[in-house]
C-alpha cells in the first residue's frame, strides 16, 4: 500500500485574537526550524538524524519558545529533512546552501491538530483554537 499525501489550501475562519495566536505560532515555529538548522551548521559533518538533532536542540527550543512539544518535534523533523536534502545534493556533487525557513507555514499532525467535518482544532503558543473551514 502506497501512502499519498496532498497539501490542500483551506481558508480558516478565525477571530482576530485567534489569528494573532496563529501568526505568533508560525513565527515561533519558523524560528525553531531555523534554530535546528543553525545548530547543525556548526559542525563540518551535518547531522541529519532526528534523534541527534532532538538531543542537541529540543530543550533549548522548548525554553526559548512557547511551542507545544509536538510542534517542537514537527519543526525539528522539518529541519532534519531539509538538512538531509542538502547533504544528499552534496553527495551528488551538486551545489546546495544552508536551508532557511521563511514561508509562513506549520506542519501540523494528528497530535497538534484535530480535524472535524466543519472545523479544526489547532495548537498555538497559548491554547488550542477552533477554526471553521
Amino acid at each position: 500500500m502506497v501512502e499519498i499525501r496532498r497539501t490542500v489550501v483551506v481558508k480558516l475562519d478565525v477571530t482576530d485574537s485567534d489569528a494573532v495566536l496563529l501568526h505568533e505560532t508560525i513565527d515561533e515555529y519558523l524560528w525553531a526550524c531555523n534554530y535546528v538548522v543553525d545548530d547543525a551548521w556548526q559542525d563540518d559533518y551535518k547531522p541529519t538524524s532526528k534523534t541527534k538533532l532532538h538531543d542537541r536542540t529540543y530543550a533549548d527550543v522548548r525554553e526559548e519558545t512557547h511551542l507545544q512539544a509536538n510542534l517542537v518535534q514537527s519543526a525539528r523533523n522539518k529541519a532534519a529533512e531539509a538538512i538531509k536534502g542538502v547533504v544528499e545534493r552534496w553527495k551528488q556533487g551538486k551545489q546546495a546552501s544552508k536551508p532557511h525557513f521563511s514561508t509562513p507555514s506549520i506542519r501540523y499532525d494528528k497530535r497538534s491538530a484535530t480535524f472535524h467535518d466543519d472545523h479544526v482544532s489547532l495548537s498555538t503558543v497559548d491554547e488550542r483554537i477552533n477554526a471553521e473551514y
